[in-house]
């Protein structure tokens, strides 16, 4: 019990050692490692002791060309699928080249050579109070005991013009963010579009008591030739009664339950027309149903 209680006050004394660490680096304006703002680079500190965080040659010009691009009225999505286009690199790939290390990662159980940009990354940087050379800690400027910003180098945008990109952009945002759903959606990181083999993801429909499953490639930055949707409650009673037939099973079914036998669901664009009939129910020659292991087509049970 003694050693127990030992190694726990260690422990506590480790963390606030940190803390108080990171707090100093930061009333400092000194760089305590961690991702650097894009349109930064790490730079020798002018104390001679440790470093902070200058301009990137490499990707200040590229801020400043975003910044503008939302003043001409370019919408985050059409900027991002220009940055791609043009293989502007990610803040985390940015990060990872400036290290030496190699770019890309794992997300979302797909590996990826490099990531891509997308309209919340995009959100994220032009945010930041870093592009006014602000040290940022949780997404807010640091200050001193008297209240000024603590600094971390040269700023990329000038306070009056970060004033009117966050006015900008918060005009953009209003009457188009919703109340964020308090609960996931069944099919969450089940249901996936064929066209692009990314995840779709649920909509509101106005004025209906159900929503739709839509491929959110644009979200990503990415282009879908073929991007699929499907009615929610058809989509979900699909899935729900293939997953109780394979399990031989009539309780409830959860998202965790499908999750857990990796359930996974490919839905196909569809096609227009149809008549009547496409009001019945679901198009079941578009999904492809799996449970566990290799995809297995509906059509051919």
């Amino acid at each position: 019990m003694d050693l127990a209680y030992a190694a726990e006050q260690e422990g506590h004394a480790i963390s606030n050692r940190l803390t108080d660490s990171h707090q100093a680096l930061r009333a400092a304006g000194r760089y305590g490692g961690g991702l650097v703002p894009f349109g930064y680079q790490k730079t020798p500190h002018p104390s001679g002791s440790g470093w902070c965080l200058a301009p990137d040659p490499g990707t200040a010009s590229v801020v400043r060309q975003i910044v503008e691009d939302v003043h001409a009225g370019l919408s985050l999505v059409a900027i991002a699928r220009k940055l791609n286009e043009a293989g502007v690199l990610v803040p985390r790939d940015r990060h990872a080249q400036l290290q030496g290390r190699p770019l890309g990662g794992r997300r979302h159980g797909r590996d990826f050579a490099h990531f891509r940009w997308t309209s919340g990354t995009l959100s994220k940087v032009l945010r930041s109070p870093s592009l006014m050379g602000h040290r940022v800690h949780r997404s807010q400027t640091v200050r001193d005991d008297e209240g000024a910003p603590v600094l971390i180098g040269a700023p990329l945008l000038a306070d009056g013009e970060f004033r009117a990109l966050q006015e900008l952009l918060q005009t953009r945002s209003n009457g188009t963010r919703c109340k964020r759903r308090t609960t996931t959606s069944l099919l969450t990181g089940v249901v996936h579009c064929a066209g692009c083999d990314g995840r779709m993801y649920f909509a509101v429909r106005k004025g209906y008591p159900h929503g739709d499953y839509v491929c959110r490639a644009s979200a990503r930055g990415d282009v879908c030739h073929s991007a699929a949707a499907m009615r929610s409650d058809w989509l979900e009673s699909y899935t729900v009664a293939r997953y109780r037939e394979a399990v031989a099973t009539d309780v409830e079914v959860t998202r965790k339950d499908l999750l857990g036998n990796a359930v996974r669901v490919d839905v196909s664009k569809g096609r227009s027309g149809g008549g009547p009939a496409r009001l019945t129910g679901p198009d079941t020659s578009r999904l492809t149903f799996s449970i566990g292991g290799p995809t297995a087509n509906p059509r051919d049970n």
